[in-house]
Parts: structure tokens; C-alpha cells; sequence
């Protein structure tokens, strides 16, 4: 491990500043609280030099699910696609002593510089001690925070300590010339993104902005009040281009600390205050952004709040190594979606609330809902409203590509349209690659098993009755309608797709985008059309036939929905591998160089040299093996069989060992992957699998995707690993399902679940699973091991052994 990082069970600690590793940490130490996110980048440089950074800083923040769709040049095409935008940059802060420079890292000699993200408090704190000119000691702490008590206000303070005292100047900025430029090869498709309307300033230090989108009826509004704890003279304002500035002089006496201190707050649309003057409007927020301003207070509450959080998904374990990986995950997936989420619109964000991927919406949040709804049952239906939202979206777009029902994009914003960018940049080669990644069909499967994994947690049967059965019925109807006869098989295909391995969009020598018979797209189709038939046959007769009749269902659909779901094709080799795609096992062998360390992406390298992933048996991430990560031994059985290939569930080891062999783990979703797939063929691979995804971010190079934004899907998906897989908690129709299959290295492990409204708390040590109920439940678990039944009564403990 480096020497400048260390870590203890609840903090994760920089002891060096490293400008090279910068653009990283800044993701990696992200605040966020389910609405706004604020990339941990040095107020100073902001400041200092009046920009929007460097190479190696990069200032973002951002609303939750507040996109711009203004429309690009892209390779000579205007195309409009959803991007989240990066707002105003209000935290920019710097001094200086006497007539001296302005304060930042890269012009004075630092003595010492530790850097304390705080996972319990919510909070990230800078500590340094450094040399201003020949002779000027300053010690400077800062601490930052994004308040989980009040949605639309963040905190930003400094101690500046300098032990002879002298004059200090202060300048607090607010920058709305901000372009999103987080991503380099992504530059064509970002820029500038809001047109400032207007500023406000006021003389005790407040500055606001208003600005919008190239949608003018679509504004934020961004207020910052800046505090010191001296007495100063009136802020003196100064706009340059873009960029309101303020400075203030203080005397600081020898010994004295002086304090900065500046509120944040963010308002969009019909949150603003509405004032035909924008500056009146500007002046109202920051009146009541000055009410707001006491740090104790805000610090108070918002670490209140994140220790009501902690103990709504507590898990305890004695290994460091595990654990503090395990708490970042648990941290930033509620910095993602929070209890400050509730009625907003918004989605599960694959890499956080920043730039990577435009923060759009893929298919990542399958990886986190047995997670949010074993424990935040109100947050996962937030997830499941943002996809009913926009189901008649995609019901258009169904119709538009000649299909019934609903088909969902790859790649989702603010509308629900499909917002996958139709080029790609080779980093490498420079060259404009055509991107066919929206054919992924499979992200409605993915849906649809999200609603069930709700429903099976919670035991909600409205979800069912209304919002998640109509979503759920018509991604069934989709794939219905998506299926072709083939007689010569005597089965269904479903043709010219792609699956969740990107490395293959078309077949060699063709430019066609697509591929035939995906087998993780065809048994999930499956699974999807038994789905719907089983819902209504839950549902009161009552409730089921009125969602058929809303949506039109009727018996010759239902007909046809369980012959499809029970013929449809899946490609198998001749030594029984299950074949990713019809002809995966014609293509070329890995090429050599798949494995090297050090080297650039695959498919980026192959392009570069004229070659393409597309010849090749090799994927990306592991593919055939989602089967095995989602659904539990005995599920994929009853899977296989109702499919007629109940035959090569014994050959299920033999797939496995075929695609380790073949996979590059390109993607942070394939090592949790085959942890999860393992869990029950290979433990010991399972463990080195698991283990290495818990540092995917941690670890990852300075020059990494992570700069881009976390990896939340990931993350996500390692709590779901030692949940579902390795300590075996898995909520069904009927009971809790309770089948542990822990790897010999994982003991001393304890989390707490909710399932159908009763708490429980699990625990393994020694091979032995207790799970105890909560004495306030107030009715019984029904409990499944194995084969056997029991009712678990409220204050009551069982003991497992682990097969």
C-alpha cells in the first residue's frame, strides 16, 4: 500500500499531497446526500486562479438527476443527448498575507498535509502546515460537508492559523463560466452548458447566481454566504466574465485563528423563489441562506442523520481489510440515493453523481436493490417510480421499432429516451467509433427484476397491483413481441441484439450491428414472460383483472407468454458450454496480449491497430455468468428445465471455467460478477474475486476511469455478494430463504435486514449462522433452510450450520 494512504475502520486518510493522484481522490472523496454531490476538489485552485481547474484538478458539483439535453456537433452529426450538468462552482476560497500571492498548493512549501474523508460523519477534512514566503508559517484546516439533514445546503470552513498575526486578505469567488469538461474524450459531446442570467451581491458576503439551460424555462439558482470570524471591512465585488468575486481584509491578532466559513445552497426550477427582478430573488435566498448559518448546528444534525443511516444497514466484522471497503460501498451508495431522495425524480446513476458516463442511468441499480430493499424499502421504490415514470417512453419506443409493450433504453436521463451517444472516441486512435451498445434489450429484464426483488423483500402486493406490475407486464409484452418462430429449430430466437459483454456488437466482417440468441438475454426473456404469468396468478382475482384490463392483457397474451417463455433458444456448445451468443465459438481464439498488465482497454487497442473485440472469444465482463450471479441454484434449475435444457445445469462448472478464461474483467462490474456466479462452484475463487473488487476503486491508478466518478454498481454489488451469496439471505414469495454458502476465509461477520416489515440480524462465525429476530417485531418470520420450515417469533434465535 502507499505510504500516502492508510486507513482505519471508519476513515480513509491521505498523508501527501499528490497532484498526480488528484483528479482520483476528488471522486473517490465525492460528498454527496442524495441530492446535490460535490467533487472534493481544493477550493483554493478555484479561487486562485479564477478558472475551472487543470489537468489535475477538476472542481464539479451537482443536482441529482438534473440534466441538459442541448444539442452537439458530434463527427459532423447534431446530435441532443442527456448529460448532467456541472452547476456554478460556489466554493472557491483563498487569502493571502500582506501584499503576498494568493494561497495555493503549487506556490508554497508544504511541511505536512493529511486529508480525512470521515465515512461515519459524512464529512472530509484537510489538515496543512506550509511555508508562505521565507519566513510566514499558516496552518490551515478545512472541513467540507454536504448536510443529509437539509437537502439543498452545503458547508464549507476554514481555520487559518498564522502564529505572528498580520493582515489577511480574503477572496471567496463563485464561478458560473463552468463547462463540463470531466472526461476528456467525451469534449465533442460536453462544453458549456449554462448561460448565466444574472448575479447578486451584497456587502456582508453573499453572492448568488441564476443562469439556465439552452431551455430557458429550466434554471438554478446558486447562493453563497461567506462568514469570517474577524472583523472586516465591507466585501468589495468585482465580476470577471463569469465569475463573481469577493474580497475582504481582516488584522489577525498573533495567536488568533481565524475562521471562514461559507454556505452553499442550490435551488432549481419551482424550488427558486419567484421575483420578476432576479435579483430580488437572489436576495431572498441568501436571507435565508444567512439563517442557515451556524456550524455547529449544521454539523450537529447532519452527523445525526448519518448516524441514524448507519444503523438502518449495520454490519459488523473483525477483519479491517473487509470492513472499511464495505463501509465506503455502504457510504456512497447512500450519498447516491438518500432518505433526501424521496419524491425526486431520479434514477440509479452508474457512476455516481458525476460526469462519468454523462451521469446517466444504465442497468446498475440490479446490483443495488437486493441491497435497498432489505433496507431502505422507500429508497429502492424511488428507483422503480424513476423507471414507471417513464414507462410510456418506452412504450414509443417499442412502437417505434415495430414492438408491443414496453422496451427501455441502455442508457437513460431525463426523458426516458435512449440517450446512448451513437459515437465513442478512441483515445488511442482518435478515430470515432460507431457505439451499437443501445441494442442491450436486456436492461428491461433488469427492471423487471428489480420490481420482483422489491416486492419479494417487502411483500408489498400494491407494487404489484399497480405501478411495478405494469412495468413488469409490459417488458413481458415487449419480449413477446421482440421473439421470432424458427421453424427449422422449432423454438424462438431473438435476434440482433447485444448482451452485457460490449466487446461484441456485430459479427465479423459485417457492419450489422447485433447478435443472435444472447444467452443471458434470451433466459432472462424467459424469466420475464413466467414473471408476469405468475404475478397474476398472486394477485386476487380481483386485482389481477383489473391490471389486465388497464393494460389490454388478454388470455390468447397470456397463451403465447407461457409457450415463449418455455421454447425460447439458448445456444449450446458441443461439450455443453452454454454459448454467449449463437457463434461465439466459431470466433477467433484470445489474442495474446488480452492479459498484459499495463496495457490500454482492449477494444481501444485492438481499433487502434485495425482489429476489433468483435473477432475474438473474449469478453469484456462476465456475461453467461450474470445467470448464476442473479438467481440462486435451485431458481436456474426450475429456469433451465422450464426451458427444456435442465440437461446441461451439470455442465454449469464447465461454462463457468470457459469464460474465467476468456474474460479481461474490463469492466468494475466482472470481478463482483464472478464473485457472486462462484459463491457455490469454486469458494476459494469466489473469496480472491471478492476480494479484489472491494478494492476496485480504492486501488485503482491515478490515471484510472475512477477520476470520471465511482464505480457505484460495483459497489453496490460487493454488498450484495456477501449478503445473497455468501451469507445465503435470499426473500422469497414465501419465506425467507435462508442457504449460506461462505467461503473458509469469512468469518466473524454480522448484518442486520428487514424483510416483510420484521428486523432481523444475522451473524456467522465458526460456520455457524444465527439469525435472531428483533423483540420489537411485532409478528414472525417464516425462515426456509434447505428444505425446512419454521417460524422465527420476535425476540427469538436460531442457529445454523453451514453446509
Amino acid at each position: 500500500m502507499n505510504d500516502a494512504f492508510n486507513t482505519t475502520r471508519t476513515e480513509i486518510i491521505f498523508n501527501e499531497y499528490k497532484p498526480s493522484d488528484e483528479r482520483r481522490r476528488e471522486a473517490l472523496l465525492a460528498l454527496g446526500n442524495g441530492v446535490l454531490s460535490m467533487r472534493a476538489s481544493a477550493p483554493e485552485l478555484s479561487a486562485s486562479r479564477l478558472s475551472q481547474g487543470d489537468d489535475q484538478h477538476y472542481p464539479g458539483f451537482y443536482r441529482a438527476g438534473w440534466y441538459d439535453d442541448a444539442p452537439r456537433r458530434v463527427n459532423g452529426t447534431r446530435i441532443a443527448m442527456t448529460a448532467l450538468v456541472n452547476l456554478p462552482d460556489p466554493f472557491g476560497l483563498t487569502f493571502a498575507l500582506d501584499d503576498d500571492l494568493w494561497f495555493n498548493l503549487a506556490s508554497v512549501k508544504l511541511q505536512r498535509y493529511r486529508q480525512v474523508l470521515s465515512l461515519d460523519r459524512g464529512t472530509l477534512r484537510r489538515d496543512m502546515t506550509f511555508m508562505m514566503g521565507p519566513t510566514r508559517e499558516v496552518r490551515l484546516s478545512e472541513t467540507r460537508l454536504v448536510s443529509m439533514a437539509d437537502p439543498d445546503l452545503c458547508v464549507l470552513r476554514w481555520e487559518v492559523y498564522v502564529p505572528d498575526g498580520g493582515c489577511i486578505r480574503v477572496r471567496s469567488t463563485l464561478n458560473a463560466g463552468v463547462r463540463n469538461a470531466g472526461v476528456k474524450r467525451d469534449a465533442a459531446y460536453e462544453g458549456r452548458r449554462l448561460q448565466t442570467i444574472g448575479f447578486h451581491s451584497e456587502a456582508d458576503g453573499g453572492a448568488a447566481v441564476l443562469a439556465s439551460l439552452h431551455d430557458r424555462s429550466r434554471e438554478v439558482a446558486v447562493a453563497a454566504h461567506t462568514r469570517l470570524s474577524m472583523p472586516a471591512g465591507p466585501w468589495q465585488q468585482a465580476v470577471m466574465g463569469d465569475c463573481l468575486c469577493l474580497e475582504a481584509t481582516c488584522d489577525l491578532p498573533e495567536g488568533r485563528t481565524l475562521i471562514i466559513e461559507k454556505y452553499v445552497t442550490v435551488r432549481v426550477e419551482g424550488e427558486i423563489p419567484r421575483h420578476e427582478d432576479s435579483g430580488v430573488t437572489l436576495s431572498i435566498m441568501l436571507d435565508q441562506l444567512r439563517r442557515r448559518s451556524d456550524f455547529d448546528s449544521v454539523l450537529q444534525r447532519h452527523a445525526a442523520h448519518w448516524h441514524r443511516l448507519w444503523g438502518r444497514m449495520a454490519m459488523q466484522m473483525t477483519e479491517h481489510h473487509l470492513a472499511l471497503p464495505l463501509r465506503l460501498h455502504r457510504f456512497h451508495v447512500l450519498q447516491a440515493l438518500s432518505p433526501n431522495s424521496l419524491g425526486q425524480d431520479m434514477g440509479w446513476p452508474a457512476r455516481g453523481w458525476q460526469e462519468g458516463y454523462f451521469g446517466q442511468i444504465f442497468w446498475d441499480e440490479i446490483f443495488a436493490m437486493p441491497f435497498l430493499a432489505t433496507h431502505f424499502p422507500e429508497l429502492a421504490h424511488t428507483v422503480v417510480n424513476y423507471r414507471y415514470a417513464r414507462l410510456d417512453m418506452a412504450r414509443a419506443l417499442a412502437r417505434r421499432s415495430g414492438y408491443r409493450g414496453a422496451m427501455f433504453p441502455w442508457r437513460s436521463g431525463r426523458t426516458g429516451g435512449e440517450e446512448t451517444p451513437p459515437y465513442q472516441c478512441n483515445p488511442l486512435s482518435h478515430h470515432w467509433v460507431p457505439d451499437h451498445t443501445c441494442l442491450q434489450r436486456h436492461v428491461g429484464s433488469a427492471i423487471a427484476y428489480d420490481v420482483w426483488q422489491l416486492y419479494l423483500a417487502t411483500g408489498d402486493r400494491s407494487l404489484l397491483s399497480h405501478n411495478g406490475g405494469e412495468l413488469i407486464l409490459e417488458i413481458a409484452r415487449f419480449w413477446a413481441s421482440m421473439v421470432r418462430f424458427n421453424p427449422e429449430r422449432g423454438r424462438y430466437v431473438i435476434e440482433g441484439v447485444i448482451g452485457p459483454d460490449e466487446y461484441h456488437n456485430a459479427y465479423p466482417n459485417t457492419d450489422v450491428p447485433g447478435l443472435d440468441n444472447n444467452a443471458y438475454t434470451n433466459v432472462m426473456a424467459s424469466w420475464v414472460l413466467a414473471l408476469a404469468l405468475e404475478l397474476l396468478d398472486l394477485l386476487p382475482d380481483e386485482e389481477a383483472d383489473a391490471l389486465q384490463q388497464r393494460l389490454g392483457v388478454t388470455p390468447l397474451e397470456r397463451v403465447d407468454w407461457d409457450r415463449i417463455s418455455r421454447t425460447l433458444y439458448v445456444p449450446v456448445q458441443g461439450d455443453g458450454v452454454i454459448s454467449q451468443f449463437e457463434g461465439f465459438d466459431r470466433l477467433e481464439s484470445p489474442p495474446p496480449k488480452f492479459r498484459q498488465d499495463g496495457r490500454p482497454r482492449l477494444d481501444w487497442m485492438l481499433e487502434a491497430q485495425g482489429d476489433k473485440t468483435d473477432n475474438y472469444q473474449l469478453t469484456k465482463q462476465a456475461d453467461v455468468l450474470m445467470l448464476l450471479y442473479l438467481f440462486p441454484p435451485r431458481e436456474l434449475e426450475r429456469l433451465l428445465a422450464r426451458l427444456g435444457y435442465i440437461e446441461h445445469l451439470a455442465e454449469i462448472r464447465r461454462t463457468a471455467d470457459y469464460y474465467l478464461a476468456r474474460i479481461t474483467h474490463e469492466s468494475s462490474l466482472s470481478k463482483v460478477v464472478c464473485a457472486g456466479a462462484l459463491a457455490r462452484l469454486d469458494a476459494e475463487r469466489s473469496w480472491d474475486y471478492f476480494r479484489q473488487s472491494l478494492r476496485t476503486d480504492l486501488d485503482a491508478p491515478s490515471d484510472s476511469g475512477i477520476q470520471e466518478g465511482i464505480h457505484l454498481g460495483a459497489m453496490a454489488g460487493s454488498l450484495d455478494v456477501l449478503q445473497r451469496h455468501y451469507l445465503g439471505i435470499v426473500p422469497s414469495v414465501a419465506c425467507l430463504q435462508v442457504m449460506p454458502a461462505p467461503p473458509a476465509a469469512l468469518d466473524n461477520v454480522s448484518l442486520d435486514i428487514e424483510y416483510k416489515g420484521v428486523r432481523l440480524s444475522v451473524a456467522l462465525k465458526d460456520r455457524i449462522l444465527s439469525l435472531s429476530s428483533d423483540p420489537r417485531n411485532s409478528h414472525d418470520a417464516c425462515i426456509e433452510y434447505w428444505d425446512n420450515r419454521f417460524s422465527l417469533k420476535p425476540g427469538q434465535v436460531i442457529h445454523l450450520t453451514c453446509r
